[in-house]
């Protein structure tokens, strides 16, 4: 009786610490870093470049397109902004301090910083296509190393 006493308490206690760490108000380190990621546009960005991924993936196996919906959910479910934000806020708090944070914000509510955070998703695109061509016309050579250094050469 009294191990099933004592095991009652320690759930209890840890139900009522888990309600309590759920009610208590974020701190403003995590404020700070929410904050910046919804002045940068992120949720938008987030769940915006999920569904353009997700529509590239159709066009290129047409043969999703039988579960498309199904697999829009799923994605909806673990990548969208909501099942991520915690995990963002995390690491933006773990990579700049608060002040930075705000610092950061600050420039993201300019015109200058709004022009930035709309332009960041192009500019990525843009740069990785940069990156390609300046790549794809050797990659006979990248081959031609590996298969080298594969079969023991120098």
């Amino acid at each position: 009786m009294k191990k099933s006493l004592s095991l009652w308490v320690v759930m209890l206690c840890v139900a009522v610490g888990s309600a309590m760490a759920q009610t208590q108000p974020q701190s403003s380190h995590y404020k700070a870093a929410e904050t910046l990621l919804v002045a940068m546009g992120t949720p938008k960005a987030t769940n915006d470049n999920v569904q353009e991924m997700l529509t590239l993936q159709m066009e290129q196996v047409p043969a999703m397109k039988a579960a498309e919906l199904e697999v829009r959910a799923f994605f909806s479910k673990y990548m969208s902004w909501d099942a991520i934000k915690d995990d963002m806020v995390k690491l933006y708090m773990n990579e700049f301090t608060e002040k930075e944070l705000k610092d950061m914000t600050s420039f993201y509510n300019t015109p200058t910083g709004k022009k930035l955070a709309a332009k960041q998703g192009t500019i990525a695109i843009k740069s990785t296509k940069i990156g390609q061509e300046k790549i794809t016309p050797h990659m006979m050579e990248l081959q031609q190393i590996i298969q080298a250094k594969m079969q023991g050469g120098n």
